[in-house]
């Protein structure tokens, strides 16, 4: 897997940071809510994540597996060129069957990405609240998308306009990443299935000749 050049890899983050100087005054950006528990984003969730995908959509030796929310967040993330995940990254990874919730405070940026994007989080209390939520579905039979469809600084929603202009530069320095910077395309073999469970993410085999499908976006 491709290693992204030069600075900080985590371009979701920075780019959710750096949106707050263009929408937040100073006084409004910590947040004192309680962080759900969630799941944490580790090197070792990408090798389960890795070793259930290739069992299941790659090389058919099982039918369906249910991936955490932690582990598939840290395998979509290794697919940006986060890698190795640092391990002073500290947001977790909420689960539903609507979204993917990643969640932690600036204090929980490893100081790599604080050195890269230090003037838009010098201001802000390092208890602030930061949300991203992903969305999954599917693009064409061949394949998904994980999208970027809302980020949230101190509780308070990004507006799209800036959300979509300071994405769109990380867009254009993260090749993994779509021109748009909030789109990751995920290929899976026809007829298989991704989808998110109450326990994480499930992933569905494509189905035998004759057979119906197992599950359904």
């Amino acid at each position: 897997m491709a290693r992204l050049a030069g600075g900080v890899r985590l371009g979701l983050l920075a780019g959710m940071v750096a949106a707050v100087a263009a929408v937040l005054p100073a006084a409004a950006q910590s947040s004192g809510d309680p962080l759900p528990s969630g799941e944490p984003i580790t090197n070792e969730g990408v090798v389960r994540a890795s070793a259930a995908v290739d069992s299941v959509l790659l090389d058919g030796q099982a039918p369906d597996r249910v991936v955490g929310a932690g582990d598939f967040a840290s395998y979509l993330m290794a697919r940006l060129g986060v890698v190795p995940i640092p391990a002073d990254l500290r947001f977790r990874v909420v689960p539903d069957t609507a979204v993917l919730r990643l969640t932690g405070r600036v204090a929980d940026l490893p100081p790599e990405a604080v050195r890269e994007i230090g003037p838009f989080v010098a201001f802000l209390d390092p208890e602030t609240r930061l949300d991203a939520l992903v969305a999954l579905s599917r693009e064409n039979p061949r394949a998904y998308r994980f999208r970027l469809t809302e980020v949230l600084i101190g509780g308070t929603r990004v507006p799209d306009d800036i959300l979509q202009m300071v994405m769109s530069d990380v867009g254009r320095r993260y090749p993994a990443l779509s021109r748009t910077g909030r789109d990751l395309f995920v290929e899976v073999p026809a007829g298989a299935t991704i989808v998110l469970v109450p326990g994480g993410v499930r992933l569905v085999a494509p189905p035998a000749p004759g057979a119906p499908s197992a599950a359904h976006d």
